[in-house]
């Protein structure tokens, strides 16, 4: 009866997973009225509210700083600095331009 029982939980314990990676998530796509931009030659980022979504990771907005507002992502982040109209995205040591998209 024990083994019976222990396999049968195994078994939803593996539906269960398999049922959350086939379920997309739409936390990971900006909504449509998201502000969208490229930056770089690749990088992808849509800003909206109090996040920003880069090359399909959502950020969460975090601080700002001197004109710049941080955003975090499990263990990684990034700056995004806004001059006038002009955004530049900045990783680590790289600072990427950032080009409007529709």
């Amino acid at each position: 009866m024990r083994k019976i029982l222990t396999l049968s939980g195994m078994l939803t314990g593996v539906l269960l997973l398999s049922a959350c990676n086939v379920i997309p998530t739409p936390l990971n796509t900006p909504p449509a009225t998201a502000q969208k931009f490229v930056c770089g030659s690749s990088d992808k980022l849509a800003i909206d509210g109090d996040y920003a979504w880069l090359n399909g990771n959502r950020y969460s907005y975090q601080n700002m700083i001197g004109g710049q507002a941080f955003y975090r992502y499990h263990s990684s982040n990034f700056g995004l600095k806004k001059v006038g109209e002009n955004r530049t995205l900045m990783m680590g040591l790289d600072a990427k331009p950032c080009k409007a998209v529709q």
